[in-house]
């Protein structure tokens, strides 16, 4: 479930609680002015009744008397009267029986009151100044309060589930405008990650994601200006930080190491579709190499340098790798991958060919003043490149005694000898999976790549 239902739900949810909470209190506070009502309306009628036969009491006219009891029996259907005359005569006007309670009493009071033990029931002796004409006990059952809660109860559920359903509508269209701006951010930052730094977002508002777009676009400008740097003084790096990186980390005294290199060679750069005047060529080739050199961190790998047309990646340096020839294998089967995902269904695209050779290199520090750095040379690296130049294949190209040193996972194409550029001639090879967790090892890399680098519409935007 989207963050836009959450956040709808838990805002529809919480006014249903508030409006229960409220329900609650409302039944309680009315319910307890509903008695408090009944019990001044029973003590009022008490009242009334008893001031009404005071004078008939003393004439002793048990005719009016009865004539007036069921006078207020018929204005109030549901009231049932007792009444005691003083010489001990008792009378019930209606069908309920008097209570324990009030039949016990040996004295009534002279005021309306209730007996405890007889709800509903109030008592109070008829007297004439002085003079004790008699008892009277009335049963006021009042008017039903569930009747009254249940209208309560009604009312409040509807308001509340129009005011929940207003504000679910509310929040989920105002939380539609959030995901909005998350997700033109979100593809803004893809885009940018994937090295287009035209990615450039429209500031519509004051508020806070107008200021967060400001600043994104701030910093996307000066990644800009920055790689426009790198683009002209790319080949620049700052050696002293590798040096110290790898003082701290690496064998101090290796000045040979054995490594596996990776050669890719950018085939038909200059006749394809990439060179056309609309196109910025370095910016494409940067891009086809910023994928590579992500697929080569996952396997643990770093590009040692880039030569025009040319990437050279070495596997065991500076740091130690274990099985550095298989994850070299796997990390060039995955770019070759990449490469066929890049050009397909393109006839004039650019061909990218891998060469991998294993051996020993020299390791030190390379060119003069601030162009000093540090990197590796030896016969691996020209032979992966040779391999990479001059043999008419696609894959990883290695020579025939690389299966060797690769083992279990991998399974050799034979190519026969081939032809290197220096005339030397090589019995050569191409690596290809030969286990099925190598084949998903290398599609999941491959995938996560183009996730990174390729920011295109994703079909899961939809869901935000």
């Amino acid at each position: 479930m989207s963050l836009r239902w959450v956040w709808s739900l838990l805002a529809a949810l919480s006014v249903i609680a508030v409006g229960v909470v409220m329900l609650l209190s409302i039944t309680t506070v009315e319910k307890e002015a509903w008695d408090s009502s009944e019990r001044e309306q029973s003590r009022l009628l008490t009242a009334l009744l008893g001031d009404e036969l005071k004078m008939p009491m003393m004439a002793n006219s048990r005719a009016e008397v009865d004539s007036l009891i069921n006078a207020f029996m018929y204005q109030l259907p549901n009231v049932q009267v007792f009444l005691r005359w003083a010489r001990g005569d008792e009378v019930n006007y209606g069908k309920t029986i008097l209570p324990a309670a009030i039949a016990g009493l040996k004295e009534w009071p002279v005021t309306p009151a209730m007996v405890k033990g007889a709800d509903k029931w109030y008592v109070m002796t008829i007297r004439y100044n002085t003079a004790r004409l008699g008892d009277i006990a009335i049963y006021n059952p009042g008017k039903a309060w569930e009747a009254y809660a249940s209208q309560i109860r009604w009312r409040m559920a509807a308001a509340t589930l129009l005011a929940a359903l207003l504000m679910g509508l509310l929040v989920y269209t105002m939380s539609g405008r959030v995901r909005n701006y998350l997700r033109e951010l979100a593809l803004a930052c893809r885009r940018v990650g994937g090295g287009d730094f035209s990615a450039h977002l429209s500031v519509r508002a004051t508020n806070e994601f107008g200021k967060a777009y400001y600043q994104f676009n701030q910093m996307v400008s000066s990644l800009e200006q920055r790689e426009k740097i790198h683009d002209l003084y790319g080949h620049y790096q700052r050696p002293q930080l590798v040096a110290d990186e790898y003082d701290r980390n690496a064998h101090r005294a290796d000045k040979q190491r054995e490594v596996t290199v990776l050669a890719i060679q950018v085939m038909n750069f200059h006749g394809s579709k990439v060179q056309s005047p609309q196109d910025d060529a370095l910016h494409t080739l940067n891009r086809y190499y910023a994928l590579f050199e992500f697929i080569a961190h996952e396997f643990g790998g770093h590009v040692d340098h880039i030569s025009g047309d040319e990437m050279v990646v070495v596997f065991n340096h500076p740091f130690d790798l274990k099985c550095h020839e298989n994850q070299a294998a796997k990390a060039g089967m995955a770019i070759a991958a990449a490469a066929a995902r890049l050009t397909a269904g393109a006839a004039d695209a650019v061909g990218f060919k891998i060469g991998l050779a294993i051996g020993e290199v020299m390791i030190g520090y390379l060119g003069t003043g601030r162009r000093r750095q540090l990197t590796v040379a030896g016969a691996p690296i020209e032979l992966a490149s040779q391999l990479a130049r001059g043999v008419e294949s696609d894959g990883v190209i290695a020579p025939y005694g690389t299966m060797l040193a690769l083992g279990h996972g991998f399974r050799p194409k034979e190519l026969g000898e081939c032809l290197l550029p220096a005339g030397r001639q090589m019995r050569c090879i191409n690596i290809l999976p030969g286990e099925v967790y190598v084949e998903q090892e290398i599609a999941g890399v491959v995938e996560k790549a183009f996730q990174a680098f390729n920011p295109v519409d994703d079909p899961e935007d939809d869901q935000w």
